[in-house]
Parts: C-alpha cells; sequence; structure tokens
C-alpha cells in the first residue's frame, strides 16, 4: 500500500460517520409536527383628509402588512405598506393603492376586534 492509498483510506474512513448521520441537531426518528395557532388582526378606524388636491388617508404611524383598516365602513387588509402610500387588499381580491399620512390621533388609536387568522407553525 502507497501513501496515496493510504492517505485516501484515512480521509474516507473519517468521513464515513460524518456522512452517514444526518446532522448533530436532528435524530433520524423523530417528525416534524406542525401546529395551527389561532390570532386575532389589529384593526384600527381611519379617516380621509384633504391636504390640498390629494385626498390622504389618515392611518397610525406603526402601520403594518397583516393589519385590518376600517375605511369607509369597509374593512381591508394592509398587503405593503410605503412611505406615502399602502397597498391594501379588499375583500374580494382586488388590490387598491392608497395615498396615506402616517399619524396617531384619538381615532386611529383604539385598536378594534380584528378578524380570526388561523397560521400553521413547524415544531
Amino acid at each position: 500500500m502507497q501513501r496515496r492509498e493510504f492517505l485516501a483510506a484515512v480521509i474516507a474512513f473519517a468521513a464515513a460517520p460524518a456522512l452517514a448521520h444526518p446532522g448533530p441537531h436532528r435524530h433520524p426518528h423523530t417528525r416534524r409536527r406542525r401546529r395551527r395557532i389561532r390570532r386575532r388582526r389589529i384593526r384600527r378606524r381611519v379617516l380621509w383628509r384633504t391636504v390640498g388636491p390629494r385626498r390622504l388617508l389618515v392611518v397610525p404611524l406603526a402601520v403594518a402588512v397583516g393589519w385590518e383598516l376600517l375605511v369607509d365602513d369597509r374593512v381591508v387588509v394592509v398587503h405593503e405598506v410605503h412611505h406615502d402610500h399602502v397597498i391594501v387588499k379588499h375583500g374580494d381580491g382586488k388590490t387598491e393603492k392608497i395615498e396615506v399620512v402616517k399619524e396617531d390621533d384619538a381615532e386611529n388609536s383604539k385598536e378594534l376586534e380584528g378578524s380570526e387568522v388561523e397560521e400553521e407553525v413547524e415544531e
């Protein structure tokens, strides 16, 4: 046996256990479980404000994706948040871009009871 053959055999022997085991954090017999979590969305009432020729929606400073906004007695879900506008999704699946001004006031700081959402979480 030559030196090259000997080193190749040692490397193969040392690497064999590492290749056979799936990893240090997961036992081969454990299964991942999925669990459903129910939570309520945050819903806020918002109002319109006219600034010059434009009509802007006054939303809270902390508006985030997934929030529900009560706009003109209809509920829309925030899909994207940008600096000067939000993209909302209506109940029928239609999306709309609405120009906003971010400001906390007495009306939009009251948290209303939002709809219930079910999420799946892997453990």
